[in-house]
């Protein structure tokens, strides 16, 4: 043999060589199973999909809030609801509504307080004088009707959307605002209250003597006070709530 033939032998060794190299990847691992494949049990596989504490945390979708529209002058804001706090009173609760917190007093009506104070005469007059008109009942008797109807507002508003009518007229203390409570049913809750035996009617209505507002179903100030006064003679009659002690 000679030179030039044995050189030719180890060029096509090497190119033969070189090809199987070049195809390892692509050649059958084990009988019935192909690179690239899962391994058999026991063997570690990288599982597809999220890996808990590398992959990125989708954003929270943000919270949709139903938005205000108008009903004469006040804001209806529908989807309200009630935010549960030790505060909360029959007539005068925290809610959120239209995307914010504010607490809202209801107009027209005022529940009796639902504690008597030891310390501020203030608040002890202002009990006296809720039990004067609610027929003359004792001030303890008033502070139970304020408790109940403390648990009427909450059983009411609840755990379920309400609407809110109001047109931010502040309470004179500056921290509340005055408003309407149409409750799912599409009854008034401070018409309720005093259905219910829970409320004297009292506290001003919207606007002023000089420029009173309709309430949002049109109602003026007078037709609205009149016919709370009816629901009122027809719960005395019917002695509820505080009507019958």
């Amino acid at each position: 043999m000679n030179v030039k033939r044995l050189l030719l032998r180890y060029a096509i060794l090497l190119v033969v060589l070189g090809v199987a190299y070049w195809q390892r990847g692509k050649l059958p691992l084990e009988s019935g199973r192909e690179a690239g494949s899962p391994r058999e049990k026991g063997s570690a596989v990288l599982k597809e999909g999220p890996i808990p504490g590398i992959d990125p945390v989708k954003e929270a979708k943000p919270e949709k809030v139903a938005q205000a529209t108008k009903v004469g002058v006040y804001d209806r804001l529908p989807d309200a609801r009630l935010v549960d706090r030790e505060g909360n009173d029959g007539d005068s609760f925290l809610v959120r509504a239209g995307g914010r917190e504010f607490e809202l007093r209801l107009y027209f009506v005022d529940a009796p307080e639902s504690y008597l104070s030891d310390r501020h005469a203030d608040q002890r007059r202002r009990v006296a004088e809720q039990a004067r008109e609610l027929g003359g009942i004792t001030p303890e008797e008033a502070v139970e009707a304020g408790k109940r109807a403390k648990a009427f507002t909450r059983q009411q508003l609840g755990g379920r959307a309400f609407t809110v009518y109001t047109y931010w007229e502040q309470v004179y203390d500056g921290d509340r605002y005055y408003g309407f409570v149409e409750l799912p049913d599409g009854s008034d809750l401070g018409s309720r209250l005093v259905e219910q035996g829970l409320a004297r009617i009292h506290t001003k209505g919207p606007g002023s003597k000089a420029k009173p507002v309709p309430t949002p179903k049109g109602e003026s100030f007078f037709q609205a006070r009149d016919r709370l006064e009816v629901v009122e003679r027809e719960t005395r009659k019917a002695k509820r709530g505080v009507w019958g002690y």
